[in-house]
């Protein structure tokens, strides 16, 4: 029982301590911003459970995935509404997918990407929609 009762406290206090503003999660989401998107700030950020999904100043919408030791990770980048630039940044895309991008699709640029356990999905300029499995095969594709 006292296992129990100690795993409990130990989740609720992981699940408060998982704003978006607290200090590891903060510091994170900044570092990729200014990494990845160095001429925007965050001009809002939302929790959900223990993810974050955070609207730049050029409105592009990042999704990052949490768990319960504070960790974030990106899981989506949509830059379709961003008012500079439309394209994902190219160090966010897997050389794979790129490749076949450029093989494939010419001169479109991906504006939204996102990845999970079981593969990733990109939008093109251009509005198609592809989905990869874990080793980059083409799986789903929508036009």
């Amino acid at each position: 029982m006292k296992k129990i009762v100690y795993l409990a406290l130990f989740i609720g206090f992981a699940l408060t301590n998982t704003s978006c503003n607290g200090d590891k999660k903060a510091q994170a989401i900044n570092a990729f911003v200014k990494t990845y998107f160095p001429d925007t700030e965050v001009i809002a950020n939302i929790k959900d459970g223990l993810d974050c999904d955070v609207t730049l100043s050029d409105y592009t919408q990042i999704g990052f995935d949490g768990n319960l030791f504070g960790k974030l990770e990106w899981d989506e980048v949509d830059c379709s509404h961003a008012a500079t630039s439309a394209a994902v940044p190219a160090a966010l895309v897997p050389v794979e997918i790129a490749n076949y991008v450029s093989k494939i699709h010419g001169t479109q640029s991906i504006t939204k990407i996102s990845k999970d356990n079981r593969g990733w999905d990109i939008k093109l300029s251009n509005g198609i929609e592809i989905e990869f499995d874990k080793r980059f095969n083409v799986i789903d594709f929508d036009d």
